[in-house]
């Protein structure tokens, strides 16, 4: 994927006018992470969980490039688990804090705040409970691939089978009090099994998306709002992104993360 083309290929909508290049190298890829880098002028560090993606040994591909990194301006670390673990792997909390620490320090960021769609949302809330994050934004997440929790969750089994030891049972356990979490979710049966384990808390903003299933990133990207949706969101202003969504795709708003 070219680096700064956002999301995934094949969500559609028109086509945009052609855009400079970011420069988002790849720093790391072997079986256990793959990360892309950017640096940017501000003093954000702006941390994108990468989704599951297609098939279980298709290779990650870089999601949310130009939108996370605000044209370029904010700097970025991306992240993804080429085994699908959900952060189920051994270590792999650890690695991510580590690379996450590393580019704070990098450039001296002041504030980090997290992004991430289906598997990139659950780990976007996650890993605020072992790295300070100011603000956590994600699309559809799932809230616990646990069948223990989700026995009617009948998605994703290809890739939850290879899972051996689960560590992460569901998303709730590691949101930290001290983020601001925003979570945009399609009113859909398909999402029933993850709605029913969404939380209320005063610093959690609840979005749903009429007509929507798993797609709410991609229709949020057509509708052409995603960068305005990223900066609400990272700014902490549940209320304005509500309006916004509300505005435009009829969502309804359930909570305002302060």
């Amino acid at each position: 994927m070219e680096a700064g083309a956002g999301l995934a290929g094949g969500m559609g909508g028109a086509e945009a006018p052609a855009l400079p290049r970011l420069d988002i190298p790849l720093l790391r890829k072997d079986r256990r992470l793959w990360v892309w880098w950017h640096r940017g002028t501000s003093r954000r560090l702006v941390v994108v969980f990468c989704s599951v993606g297609d098939g279980p040994d298709d290779p990650p591909v870089l999601e949310f490039a130009r939108s996370a990194t605000a044209g370029g301006r904010d700097s970025a670390v991306f992240i993804a688990d080429p085994q699908r673990s959900w952060l189920n792997a051994p270590r792999l909390i650890e690695e991510i804090v580590e690379v996450i620490e590393a580019a704070r320090d990098e450039v001296g960021a002041e504030e980090t705040v997290t992004l991430g769609y289906s598997m990139g949302g659950f780990a976007a809330l996650v890993i605020g409970g072992f790295v300070p994050v100011r603000a956590a934004l994600a699309f559809s997440p799932q809230m616990s691939i646990d069948p223990a929790l989700v026995p009617d969750e009948g998605r994703w089994r290809r890739f939850r089978r290879r899972i051996g030891t689960i560590r992460v049972h569901a998303a709730t356990d590691h949101m930290a009090p001290e983020t601001a979490h925003f979570i945009v979710m399609g009113q859909s049966r398909m999402e029933k099994p993850q709605t029913r384990l969404l939380p209320q808390a005063a610093n959690v903003a609840l979005y749903f998306l009429p007509r929507t299933q798993h797609d709410t990133a991609p229709r949020i990207k057509r509708a052409g709002l995603l960068p305005a949706v990223l900066d609400h969101a990272f700014s902490r202003r549940g209320a304005a992104l509500g309006a916004l969504l509300a505005e435009h795709l009829n969502a309804r708003s359930k909570g305002v993360a302060a």
